[in-house]
């Protein structure tokens, strides 16, 4: 429990919270992103289109 209070490891622990804050971001900025429509690839609508024939 002496780490946690020491001051000697304050840059340890700031380094972690920052880590783990960026990847909490990214992790929400990558959910909030809307789902792409394979439709909107025009090789892909085409080729949907082929075997819909």
């Amino acid at each position: 429990m002496d780490m946690i209070l020491d001051p000697r490891y304050l840059s340890l622990h700031i380094a972690i919270v920052l880590i783990a804050a960026t990847l909490l971001y990214l992790l929400f900025r990558e959910m909030r992103k809307p789902k792409k429509d394979p439709n909107e690839d025009p090789d892909t609508k085409r080729i949907n289109d082929m075997l819909k024939d």
